[in-house]
């Protein structure tokens, strides 16, 4: 078995694969030897270490660090059973060429995992639409979805408490959408993750000439992402009870339906400022004022649109307790 794991991983290797974690490792294994017991993850990586077949070395991460900060890890999971997040990997340029190339990732994260990347022509809400609609016509549509606060996500750069394009968007699907905290990439790792393997294995390691080549490795790209996910996943998007969009179904964009039940996220890190006037924290462009004794952690806000509240939690030990409440109008 330890041979065969070895051999794998080095084919993975030689093969010039993007995906060479164990978790293809013990696919392949598998795949190739359908009679047997396959390898237990925590198997592979032990006989990949002693091998010295590791690609990339484990880093020495200090653990405990979110917690300390009462980070709303529980209260995220609460919000519902598919999440998926979504970001761009900043502008990338190829020889013999001025004009930048854009890159849209998306990626579920539970209960199981796809991640698909795609160039589109421009960091803009439209062509994420247009992708999104796809996927949910093939893949689930989720019922949480986490993004950053970049404008094309949160809709205008001054205007406070708008409920802009994207939003409507999510709204109207009763997705919920869930944004991160602001210059904390580390809080959304599982987007940020598997953007990293792009930047280091799809755009490091090739040399694009043409936007054609950077959609025949993407593709590639994805190909193995879904390998995985119909030899892991297969029997939990078969047997789930899941929404999908049909073809050509017709998505308001322009106005927000309905507001009853409607709720938007926030992650958010409670900061002090002088300028400011003492501990806040910024949702929608909206600075809000928080007691003092919350400076310096992680909250979870709740943005009610059919009470036009922000309401505001603190957790401890999985348990969310609020700690703040505003009047939140709606700007549409």
């Amino acid at each position: 078995m330890n041979e065969r794991i070895c051999a794998i991983k080095k084919a993975r290797v030689d093969g010039k694969k993007y995906f060479i974690g164990s978790p293809h490792v013990q696919m392949d294994y598998a795949k190739q030897y359908p009679q047997e017991l396959c390898p237990k993850i925590s198997h592979i990586e032990e006989v990949i270490r002693k091998a010295g077949l590791q690609t990339r070395k484990p880093k020495g991460r200090v653990k405990g660090g979110s917690a300390y900060l009462l980070y709303p890890a529980q209260s995220i999971r609460n919000l519902g059973y598919i999440h998926q997040s979504a970001d761009f990997i900043g502008k990338k340029y190829i020889a013999g060429r001025t004009e930048p190339i854009n890159i849209f990732s998306t990626s579920y994260y539970f209960p199981f995992k796809l991640y698909q990347i795609k160039r589109i022509l421009a960091e803009k809400v439209g062509y994420v639409m247009e992708e999104l609609r796809a996927l949910w016509q093939k893949y689930p549509i989720p019922s949480v979805f986490r993004m950053d606060n970049g404008l094309q996500f949160r809709g205008t750069a001054s205007g406070k408490r708008a409920v802009g394009m994207f939003l409507k968007f999510l709204l109207n699907l009763n997705i919920i959408p869930l944004f991160g905290s602001p210059s904390k990439p580390w809080t959304n790792p599982h987007i940020e993750g598997h953007n990293r393997v792009f930047n280091e294995k799809v755009w490091g390691k090739n040399f694009f000439t043409s936007p054609e080549h950077i959609d025949q490795e993407c593709e590639r790209f994805n190909q193995e992402s879904l390998e995985l996910l119909h030899f892991k996943y297969a029997e939990c998007i078969i047997n789930g009870n899941f929404r999908y969009l049909e073809k050509g179904q017709t998505l308001n964009t322009d106005i927000l339906e309905s507001v009853k039940g409607k709720k938007v996220y926030f992650i958010r890190f409670v900061e002090s400022y002088e300028h400011v006037g003492g501990a806040h924290i910024i949702v929608l462009n909206e600075i809000v004022p928080m007691p003092e004794q919350y400076n310096h952690q992680f909250v979870f806000a709740e943005w009610d649109l059919e009470k036009e509240l922000l309401n505001i939690y603190s957790e401890y030990q999985k348990v969310s307790t609020l700690v703040h409440q505003v009047k939140f109008s709606i700007n549409i």
